[in-house]
C-alpha cells in the first residue's frame, strides 16, 4: 500500500488498527476534559500534540524517562502559552 499526502502535505503513517482508532478516540476525550476543566482553549495543533503524547502513553506507559521528560516540557508550553 503506498503512503498518501495528507492535508498537511505529510505522508501519512501506515494505517491505524481498530484498537488504535478506540485509543485515540479516548484519549483525545481526555484531553478536551483535561483543556476544559483548566479552563483552557487550546488551538488544534496543541490538542494534536496532547493527543499523541497521551497515546504514547497509553502505549508504552509511564516508566519512559524519555515521555516523562516529554510530558514536563509540554506541561510547561502549555502553562506559558495559556
Amino acid at each position: 500500500m503506498e503512503n498518501k499526502l495528507d492535508i498537511t502535505g505529510h505522508q501519512s503513517p501506515k494505517p491505524r488498527t481498530d484498537q488504535d482508532r478506540i485509543m485515540f478516540q479516548n484519549q483525545s476525550h481526555l484531553v478536551e476534559n483535561y483543556f476544559k476543566s483548566c479552563n483552557i482553549c487550546p488551538d488544534l495543533y496543541d490538542i494534536c500534540l496532547a493527543t499523541d503524547l497521551m497515546v504514547e502513553y497509553v502505549k508504552y506507559g509511564s516508566k519512559s524517562k524519555e515521555l516523562a521528560e516529554r510530558f514536563d516540557k509540554f506541561q510547561q508550553y502549555i502553562e506559558e502559552k495559556y
